[in-house]
């Protein structure tokens, strides 16, 4: 068996994710965060880490896209196998990536990437043809997809990062994906109108919902180098929770405009770090006030902040539940496929 420490810039095995690029080994904590390698042979392990007893975070592996295994990385070091029994002269493109999202309550939380093990041989990656950034909450983070409908349970198996509807838009586009999401959190505050718990903050540093000594080891709360990975196409779904918040004031006049100038900070920001990218705000459902993005919208078309749009998937309703009243992973991949039919007229 061959093995290969797994490093920024370790020979055809390309990292998914934002994480520090000084950082080893590689900490894999936004959702949809891993590697992928073109293998040729029969069996390929991964050596993981999870650092910390809970939460347990849980990682799916595709194979050509098609998902092969899924599993959680138990406390400790060991290897899983990815591959096992091929047919040893096959090529397939293999794809590892963590399901689950960051847990701010649990900053030391995360996995380890340390080394691959396999039989075979890793070719040349095949490039994608683009690259899409998602900044969002739950339903970027894929809260849910995977649950029966009516499940209250706040757990781990339920996210996905592959039953959520990034992941469909970018199989539809080949696009190499990015994923900055966080449950609860919105554009000003959270859904229990925490102010400190917002995304535009977190979008500069390189794991900005993460805080504590764990997470600054590993570079959590270093500014990004948005030089590293330019996306051709920024998608922003947040609000759902800045309405929550608002919901449970009951202070929509109130805080009307502080969530539209924090809407247009947030496209500011973006563009300031992505200046040729697409923008698209992926506005919240009918009833989390997409008024208010769609006027952050407008205001930063008037500031020459395009190429910008907003965009509309249709409601989810109680028939498309998983868990906790989100969409499960058929209205996502419903919403992927929309999404992807969008961009292509603008990509």
């Amino acid at each position: 068996m061959n093995l290969v420490s797994v490093v920024p810039g370790t020979e055809h095995v390309r990292l998914l994710g934002r994480m520090d690029p000084a950082a080893v080994p590689v900490a894999l904590d936004w959702t949809g965060s891993g590697a992928e390698v073109l293998f040729r042979g029969s069996d390929l392990w991964a050596e993981l880490e999870a650092p910390a007893l809970s939460p347990v975070f849980w990682m799916i592996v595709l194979a050509d896209g098609c998902p092969v295994a899924r599993f959680p990385v138990e406390p400790g070091c060991r290897f899983y196998p990815l591959l096992l029994g091929m047919e040893p002269d096959k090529t397939r493109l293999v794809t590892l990536f963590k399901e689950t999202q960051c847990m701010p309550a649990a900053p030391e939380a995360t996995v380890l990437l340390r080394t691959l093990r396999h039989n075979g041989e890793f070719l040349p990656l095949p490039p994608y043809d683009r690259k899409i950034e998602f900044i969002g909450d739950s339903l970027t983070s894929g809260e849910g997809a995977l649950a029966p409908r009516g499940n209250e349970e706040w757990v781990t198996p339920w996210f996905s990062a592959r039953g959520n509807y990034s992941w469909y838009a970018c199989r539809e586009l080949n696009a190499e994906r990015r994923i900055l999401s966080q449950s609860g959190w919105g554009v000003c505050w959270d859904w229990e109108h925490t102010e400190a718990n917002n995304m535009s903050d977190a979008y500069e540093k390189t794991v900005g919902v993460l805080h504590g000594a764990a997470a600054e080891a590993r570079g959590c709360g270093k500014d990004w180098d948005f030089s590293l990975w330019q996306p051709d196409c920024v998608c922003i779904r947040l609000l759902s929770n800045d309405a929550n918040g608002i919901k449970a004031r009951n202070s929509l006049e109130a805080d009307r405009e502080t969530v539209v100038r924090g809407s247009l900070n947030l496209i500011r920001k973006v563009r300031c770090h992505a200046p040729s990218a697409q923008i698209v705000w992926i506005l919240p459902g009918s009833d989390c006030f997409p008024e208010l993005g769609a006027e952050a919208v407008a205001r930063a078309r008037e500031e020459g902040l395009g190429p910008l749009h907003a965009f509309t998937l249709p409601d989810y309703t109680e028939k498309d539940y998983g868990a906790r009243a989100h969409p499960n992973a058929e209205w996502n991949r419903t919403a992927g496929l929309l999404l992807a039919d969008f961009l292509r007229t603008i990509l």
